[in-house]
């Protein structure tokens, strides 16, 4: 493995291997330990386990299904950002889409599956006037999305 010449130098990151969501020149150990820290889990839940006999780790593996679902999810990210996010800013004046990116915690919050947001009940005095319980305010999109 190449070394740094010099104090305090460091180890250079291996050449990444069967990358084929991320860019060529991202530093891994970066995003790797973002999403660490976004999923709160650690690197067995998405690379395949060592090999029992070496107890050597193949991280560009695919052997772990759940590798596939992290791409998808990383280019479900990408496209909120790059695309939705910045339509936002075209149709709304006050938007700022450089200020709004959304990430792996957006949703996660350091969960292995996202937890399903369950607003908090309104007390009764604070209810917003409108239609009685159970019927569709005017101008509601239709139900069964």
């Amino acid at each position: 493995m190449p070394m740094q010449s010099g104090p305090g130098s460091q180890r250079m990151p291996p050449k990444p291997k069967n990358l084929k969501v991320l860019p060529e020149n991202t530093d891994l150990r970066v995003v790797m330990r973002g999403f660490e820290q976004a999923l709160g889990v650690e690197c067995g839940f998405c690379h395949a386990a060592p090999d029992p006999v070496t107890h050597r780790s193949d991280k560009a593996s695919d052997a772990n299904p759940m590798k596939d679902q992290a791409r998808a999810m990383i280019q479900m990210t990408d496209a909120i950002n790059t695309k939705y996010l910045t339509l936002l800013s075209k149709t709304t004046p006050t938007y700022d889409a450089k200020a709004a990116t959304v990430t792996c915690g957006t949703c996660h919050r350091g969960e292995k599956h996202p937890p399903a947001f369950v607003p908090p009940p309104r007390p009764e005095g604070e209810r917003r006037p409108g239609p009685p319980a159970g019927t569709a305010p005017t101008g509601a999109p239709p139900t069964g999305f």
